[in-house]
């Protein structure tokens, strides 16, 4: 038995390894295939490419399972030729065929009608795999994405609205799949029966009513397509914009209240609801009236064609059968074209997102580090050599012509009024932000020839506000590191004063610290970051204003923990309480982006310089 649980346990982590590469490179083919230059049909071809089979399969079992579409007017017009036929010369051994071949077709179409029970499950099986798996991949290809876009690109666009791409643009592009199978491959079967009947029946012209079905459809479509397409697109905008404002809205709700704004905030979110009323009622007008006239389009043309086949039969040209025939070839693909008819604004919305998703996919700000140089251990020296940064549409450089060598080791405390640069100063050395002019070495490496993903696994970041996840304590002192020990948690539990606060919890290191960490103090979540830090053991530390929210009991345990923190490691320290920083290496003042000042804590107090007049202000 043991074996046995061993036997399939093996076996299915080899599935699963085998089912998560297909996936990585599924995702890795998607990351390739144009969007925004390429046709959207050959877009979503190109997207199915490890899914063929099953499309194939799919089809075969659909081909099956609609045969009765195809058949039940067949034998409706034989039975009733059979019996016209019978009426018009009654005679008994006639009457004896007829009724055999009435229990020879009622037996055919029985096993018919009952046979889609199992093939339509089959179908359904094999296309749903197909395009669960297409949403799958299509969702870990943009989340894959994101991830490798630069910082700058986050800055641009609000969370809601990539938020709306990952989930509601793979909607839409799952259900133009769906459409574009299940209607598409509908019409085009329902007319092979039909077109095939008629010509070895040698009526072409019943076969030219068949035949004008499609060029009334591409008609139909092609008027109200940049119509549909607009709508679509604006609804889409309006939604986004929506999502975006609502998760901010969210985010913001204990300072909306703390501000007694929620009248305020209320009103702008129901404008934005105001405004997506209005496109949604344009789009839903636009698509009912193409609806519609497709529908009397062809409740028309089905109707012409009912006439002529019984002014046919008239006059004797076809059998009396056959006008029942016809007519149910020709509501079968008049059923199937109306149905693409009314997929059609869902097939637009579809296409326009797959353009939406190209923002991200095919967005160029991306940072590159495949095929750069790899970064394996480091001393921790950095170097900057006239480095200038300026965002974009900024009338002046963030940074201006920086020029500073940090020694392995040194601690370095940024100072400074809000706006002077410091924040920046410590994203260029992440490599959050890329220089505008000048170089910042590593080791005396230019950081631009680096991967800087690798660099990042030496470098350890304690932010002013700390991100935690919605796990245990443990799990977010843990995050990013695969194998870590118990021992070496307990290590760093310690030394940033963890212990302190984890013993009283419910479940210790165990127990959820809620979304976004709201269950934890400030001073609590800062503790928890720095364990972090140090369970990583990086040689570059970065600490952005890690005291300046706290009150005075947590920035003591916090400081203990930033000194064990900082012994043996390249640190910078983004300060704005000036006593914190005594003990730095140097300290250097920025303004406007510029270095004024730079030295020890005593030799900048002597100077009496713009240090000084800092830390006058703050006694």
């Amino acid at each position: 038995m043991a074996r046995a649980f061993s036997l399939f346990g093996k076996t299915t982590f080899k599935r699963l390894k085998t089912m998560a590469m297909t996936i990585e490179a599924d995702v890795q083919r998607v990351l390739e295939i144009p969007y925004r230059n390429a046709h959207p049909v050959k877009t979503l071809w190109r997207l199915y490419g490890g899914q063929r089979l099953r499309l194939f399969l799919a089809m075969v079992f659909f081909a099956v399972k609609q045969s009765p579409v195809w058949f039940v007017p067949i034998v409706a017009g034989g039975l009733v030729t059979a019996v016209t036929r019978q009426l018009q010369n009654p005679d008994s051994a006639s009457s004896g065929t007829l009724l055999r071949q009435a229990t020879i077709s009622s037996i055919i179409m029985l096993i018919l009608f009952v046979q889609n029970v199992p093939t339509h499950t089959i179908y359904t099986l094999f296309l749903s795999r197909a395009i669960r798996h297409v949403q799958l991949v299509l969702r870990a290809a943009l989340i894959t994405r994101l991830q490798q876009l630069s910082i700058s690109f986050h800055d641009d666009f609000m969370g809601g609205r990539l938020q709306s791409k990952i989930l509601r643009d793979v909607e839409s592009i799952e259900a133009l799949s769906r459409a574009m199978y299940n209607t598409l491959l509908g019409a085009l079967m329902a007319a092979v029966v039909p077109i095939a009947v008629t010509i070895t029946k040698g009526q072409w012209h019943i076969l030219a009513f068949f035949l004008l079905a499609a060029p009334l459809a591409a008609g139909l479509m092609w008027s109200f397509r940049g119509k549909m397409t607009q709508r679509n697109r604006e609804f889409r905008q309006q939604v986004e914009n929506m999502s975006a404002q609502v998760s901010e809205v969210i985010e913001m709700i204990p300072v909306t209240r703390a501000h007694a704004a929620e009248d305020k905030e209320f009103a702008r979110i129901r404008q934005r609801l105001q405004d997506i009323r209005i496109v949604g009622e344009k789009l839903d007008v636009t698509n009912e009236l193409f609806a519609s006239s497709a529908w009397a389009t062809f409740q028309v043309f089905n109707f012409v064609c009912l006439l002529y086949t019984v002014y046919m039969a008239w006059y004797g040209v076809i059998e009396v059968g056959d006008v029942l025939m016809y007519q149910g070839f020709f509501a079968a693909i008049i059923g199937s074209v109306s149905q693409l008819l009314m997929m059609y604004p869902q097939i637009t919305s579809g296409m326009e997102s797959m353009k939406s998703m190209a923002e991200i996919l095919e967005s160029p700000d991306v940072e590159q580090n495949t095929g750069k140089q790899p970064v394996k251990n480091i001393d921790g020296r950095i170097t900057f050599e006239a480095v200038t940064f300026q965002y974009p549409k900024a009338d002046r450089p963030a940074v201006n012509a920086l020029a500073l060598d940090v020694q392995a080791g040194q601690c370095v405390a940024f100072v400074g009024e809000s706006g002077s640069g410091k924040s920046t100063v410590m994203n260029l050395i992440i490599g959050f932000r890329r220089p505008t002019a000048g170089r910042i070495l590593l080791d005396g490496i230019d950081m631009a020839s680096l991967n800087l993903r690798d660099f990042r696994k030496h470098l350890a970041v304690v932010p002013q506000q700390t991100v935690l996840f919605s796990g245990t304590v443990r799990e977010n002192i843990t995050y990013g590191l695969d194998r870590v020990s118990a021992a070496d948690v307990e290590r760093v539990v310690e030394m940033a004063n963890v212990r302190e606060f984890a013993s009283r919890l419910p479940q210790g290191l165990d127990t959820p610290v809620g979304p976004h960490g709201g269950k934890l103090s400030g001073g609590q979540r800062q503790r928890i970051a720095i364990a972090r830090a140090l369970l990583r053991n990086p040689r570059v530390l970065i600490l952005d204003e890690a005291t300046s929210a706290l009150d005075v009991v947590s920035e003591q345990l916090v400081q203990e923990a930033i000194n064990r923190l900082i012994k043996g490691r390249t640190t910078f320290i983004v300060a704005h309480r000036l006593s914190t920083i005594r003990h730095a290496d140097r300290i250097v003042v920025m303004g406007d982006g510029a270095l004024l000042e730079c030295g020890t804590h005593d030799e900048l107090m002597a100077r009496g310089g713009a240090f000084s007049r800092l830390k006058m202000l703050q006694v």
